[in-house]
């Protein structure tokens, strides 16, 4: 069996920029070898980040867009940012992360994340997930920022576990934590509560952020299936392993593959080595021998197509400014001699870029990774 080819194209360049019809953006899709597309859409637009996802202005329609991708056998994942909305802190205040020392998480760059133990939240954004499903009836849904607030994208090889800051600890958070687990906090300010729960109650902690993010998508999976009940759920990964900043991706993020392994099909990992300055090679093959040994699930490597966090404010990260065409056929090169099930790449925007200008070398090895020649 070829393995799977999936694309993110939460951008909406191709039509602004390249002109391409729906039926012709269906067309380049399948002739690069795309199986599944993640997209986004009106009713539930992705916020900006790193990469311009604005709207597409007069003319674009969904629903035209979702016919041309189902007619020639394209997968539809519509992607929602469950807990990324920057736009929504101003109205609601309570929704904006407390840290250890007390002070609410403010806004780098691009990201601030969101508070995840809010139950009100949660139904309006299941409200809202339970509509995107009835209106668009995709084959899946594709779930990113699901995870406790932390801009990993920071985290360099150089990271000490100190220097990453962990959420959240509001009133709400700790309140529930009390009631699902029985353990008792102390009183005072936050700084005490969150000197308990990173020590003496470590484990207990990781486990109740876990298992919040893992009943999340438990909430919006069934909430998709009410609308089509044989939707399936894809989860916005991390790519760091249980040895990486002593196991941040649970304790800080609160992502466990065993837990969310029972409510989700799929997962995807961001392995985007120029952000995170790693070689792709033996960072994918590591990475996702270890993903595969906590799941069953499928496993989808995600691959970054063009370099990113190059403004002033990353300068820090000391990100080289490009990525050759050798480095990403040397990471699709790892994904195939890895357990992975196949490869996502972000975003879609690199691919008609290179085959405009570039030479179309990128879709060339994506073909070739589909195909079973690259590097033949």
């Amino acid at each position: 069996m070829s393995p799977i080819v999936a694309m993110k194209s939460y951008g909406f360049e191709w039509f602004t920029t390249f002109g391409l019809s729906p039926r012709q953006a269906a067309d380049r899709f399948v002739r690069q070898g795309v199986d599944w597309v993640a997209v986004q859409n009106l009713l539930d637009p992705l916020p900006g980040s790193a990469v311009d996802q604005g709207p597409p202005g007069a003319g674009y329609d969904d629903g035209r867009v979702r016919d041309a991708l189902r007619d020639r056998g394209l997968r539809i994942f519509e992607a929602t940012a469950v807990f990324f909305r920057p736009g929504v802190l101003g109205e609601r205040p309570d929704l904006r992360p407390v840290g250890a020392n007390g002070r609410p998480m403010e806004q780098f760059g691009w990201y601030v994340g969101l508070c995840p133990s809010s139950e009100a939240y949660l139904a309006e954004r299941c409200a809202l997930m339970e509509e995107v499903v009835s209106r668009y009836r995709p084959d899946g849904v594709f779930l990113s920022f699901i995870r406790f607030p932390g801009f990993w994208e920071l985290w360099l090889p150089e990271t000490r576990r100190d220097e990453i800051a962990e959420y959240c600890f509001c009133d709400r958070c700790t309140s529930r934590f009390e009631a699902e687990t029985g353990q008792r906090l102390p009183g005072g300010p936050v700084e005490a509560r969150a000197a308990v729960l990173q020590h003496e109650l470590r484990a207990e902690w990781t486990r109740w952020k876990c298992g919040l993010i893992a009943s999340v998508v438990a909430e919006l999976g069934a909430a998709a299936r009410r609308a089509e009940p044989d939707v399936e759920v894809m989860i916005n990964g991390v790519a760091l392993g249980r040895g990486d900043y002593r196991n941040a991706v649970m304790e800080v993020l609160g992502q466990d593959l065993v837990a969310l392994s029972s409510q989700a099909e799929h997962f995807e990992l961001m392995f985007y080595h120029q952000i995170q300055r790693r070689d792709p090679g033996p960072w994918i093959r590591e990475m996702v021998t270890e993903a595969r040994s906590r799941t069953s699930r499928t496993l989808l490597a995600c691959l970054q197509g063009s370099p990113a966090y190059l403004e002033p404010i990353y300068a820090a990260g000391r990100r080289r400014p490009t990525i050759a065409i050798e480095e990403f056929t040397s990471a699709l090169l790892a994904v195939a001699d890895s357990p992975a099930d196949g490869v996502m790449v972000y975003h879609w925007k690199d691919f008609l870029e290179d085959e405009a200008i570039g030479g179309g070398r990128m879709t060339a090895a994506l073909r070739a990774f589909k195909d079973g020649t690259l590097g033949r």
